[in-house]
């Protein structure tokens, strides 16, 4: 099904050590009037699904409007992407269930309170996040768990979920972090795909043992043989993204890929595997592919 990504905006709540957001993106932002053409020609191009993302969606005044309109336009499922701290206020969360969103993806950025604030940068959030889960499970609304796994977060990434899976959440998304724009000079933070996939695997062991959905972006498969079910690439379905600067098709985007080096030839997930990131490639090179053979 293609999915419509709107970007309202690159303005944020929170400042994020990790955040490829410049300063000067963050003026950056879509007026409500062309939100609702790029809903009106979606919609009349097939489109159903609308996620709203950011920066930061739940800071605009204008969202609750905007899914209201995305549903009068015949989306069946509105999906907003956020650092969920505005739904530790329950009245702000059923307005936007009220509104129409069906589906919540809320990153978590770091495993402990402690980890968490020193992450965003922002004194007393980590309470906030804490209600804003349990106010999501409270009303049976089964939000996904993005986690970054970064350096100082990806060695730990079974006991994270399953810390989270005990406070009722029961499907996570496992994101690589992204060395673009404001986040580029800060290469130590991306960790080598082969050490992350170990750590992966004990993440889909934990789901698989609980009855819990894990899955991987970002990982190619021929680093999880055995757990390949477990990997999503962003692009592999149609996506079209929006944001304030430009329109674009995601699969052709440097964030879902595109490098594909020789280890790759031959591979039997050759055709639907992205490759590797161009920052990924930049840092650690291309050399840790190793193609699954075709069976």
């Amino acid at each position: 099904m293609p999915l419509l990504d709107v970007v309202l905006g690159y303005d944020c709540n929170l400042a994020c050590t990790y955040c490829t957001i410049t300063d000067e993106m963050r003026r950056r932002a879509m007026p409500a009037e062309r939100i609702a053409r790029e809903i009106d020609r979606a919609a009349a191009r097939g489109y159903r699904d609308v996620a709203f993302t950011g920066g930061e969606p739940t800071i605009r005044s204008d969202l609750p409007a905007l899914v209201r309109h995305a549903k009068k336009r015949g989306f069946e499922h509105v999906k907003v992407a956020s650092n969920g701290l505005r739904y530790a206020h329950a009245a702000y969360l059923d307005l936007l269930v009220a509104a129409g969103v069906d589906q919540f993806n809320m990153s978590m950025h770091a495993p402990s309170d402690e980890a968490y604030e020193e992450t965003v940068q922002r004194e007393g959030t980590a309470a906030l996040r804490r209600q804003a889960i349990a106010n999501l499970v409270e009303r049976g609304l089964d939000p996904v768990a993005d986690l970054i796994l970064k350096e100082d977060t990806y060695r730990g990434t079974r006991a994270w979920v399953e810390a989270l899976e005990a406070q009722g959440v029961r499907r996570f998304a496992l994101w690589l972090v992204s060395l673009t724009d404001n986040n580029a000079p800060n290469v130590h933070q991306l960790p080598r795909l082969p050490d992350v996939a170990v750590r992966a695997r004990e993440a889909f062991d934990a789901g698989r043992q609980g009855g819990f959905e894990v899955v991987a972006l970002h990982i190619p498969r021929c680093f999880l043989p055995g757990y390949e079910d477990h990997v999503r690439h962003p692009g592999a379905d149609l996506v079209t993204v929006v944001t304030p600067d430009e329109v674009f098709e995601l699969k052709s985007s440097r964030l879902t890929g595109g490098v594909k080096p020789a280890g790759c030839e031959g591979c039997r997930w050759f055709d639907a595997c992205p490759g590797l990131r161009p920052d990924y490639v930049a840092r650690h090179g291309g050399g840790e592919v190793r193609r699954l053979p075709v069976l």
